[in-house]
């Protein structure tokens, strides 16, 4: 069996196993690291496959916890029919704003992205009718259970959560290695050789944003259901900047990567809990460390590390009688 998909195995049935061994905030934590997980996913498919620094990521996760949680809490729909809603008018807006915006390049695209993210944060916080303005969205339900399966409890939408960050995962490992993949990878590489070779250059620029902000919205509508509130700052310019440094932590460019720096943004700063008044700057150092040590991230340090413990198929003793 492959290493990797055996670790990865090893690691969602770690993950599956370990509610009831943990206490509620244990659980909690695990959860919020499981969302941010698919968030930075979202970011690690536009960052590292299309190549775009992307600050307004948050907006699209904004649009799909908003309209969700209103369809659910005005209209009274149910959690699957609001979700599905949403995500459709989250690809939609991504289609559209990237129709518009990815013909720019370099520090426009991201100016254009970050002022986009800013007109939802700044609707979000003064249409006060509809979305309650800075008071928020407040009271969100857990998902409707279905087919026997309850997500009332912590850990029962723990579960639900960690079943929807694997389906990500294996559905963008699947397309990194696809057709699809491959042409983005190209066209990150090199527009203009991309578009000579017969790529549709603008098409596939337009795939991945919105593939990712699909996979965004997902992470947006656990969300609300997750911290029972939804207010205008929880989506800020800050939010997308926390996926974009998930992304390097883990290592841009891989899909394990954003899983990786999911855990070590969540877990460190908690780790680092009891030199409260120093953690800013404690954490700052680290990362700082992390860019010099680690450009690759920490999936490249810990290929790097392997690569040195791990004998290399050059040196087994039978190949080296095979070769004398």
């Amino acid at each position: 069996m492959n290493p990797r998909l055996l670790l990865a195995a090893s690691a969602v049935l770690l993950l599956g196993l370990a509610p009831p061994l943990l206490g509620d905030y244990q659980v909690y934590l695990l959860t919020l690291t499981l969302i941010w997980a698919i968030l930075a996913l979202s970011m690690g498919l536009v960052l590292g496959y299309v190549g775009q620094i992307n600050l307004g990521q948050a907006a699209f996760v904004a649009i799909a916890a908003y309209l969700s949680s209103l369809l659910r809490l005005r209209l009274g729909l149910d959690f699957w029919t609001a979700g599905a809603i949403a995500l459709a008018a989250v690809v939609v807006t991504a289609g559209l704003v990237g129709l518009l915006t990815l013909r720019l390049k370099g520090p426009f695209f991201v100016l254009v992205m970050l002022a986009f993210a800013e007109i939802v944060r700044l609707v979000i916080a003064n249409w006060q009718e509809v979305t309650n303005g800075p008071l928020g969205l407040r009271g969100i339900q857990p998902p409707e259970g279905f087919l026997g399966l309850s997500f009332d409890s912590k850990t029962g939408f723990y579960y639900l959560v960690l079943a929807t960050l694997v389906v990500c995962w294996l559905a963008l490992a699947r397309l990194v290695v696809s057709r699809t993949g491959r042409m983005l990878v190209a066209v990150r590489e090199d527009e203009l050789l991309a578009e000579f070779t017969g790529i549709p250059v603008m098409r596939q620029k337009v795939i991945g944003l919105c593939i990712g902000a699909f996979v965004a919205g997902l992470g947006g509508l656990l969300l609300g259901p997750f911290l029972t509130v939804l207010a205008p700052n929880q989506f800020s310019l800050f939010a997308s900047m926390d996926m974009i440094v998930m992304v390097v932590v883990g290592g841009v460019g891989t899909v394990a990567g954003p899983l990786l720096g999911a855990l070590f943004l969540v877990y460190v700063p908690e780790l680092l809990s009891f030199a409260s008044q120093y953690r800013p700057i404690m954490m700052g150092v680290l990362l700082i460390v992390m860019t010099i040590f680690a450009p690759q991230g920490l999936i490249g340090l810990a290929t790097r590390l392997w690569q040195r413990v791990a004998p290399s198929h050059d040196s087994l003793p039978g190949k080296r009688r095979h070769a004398g």
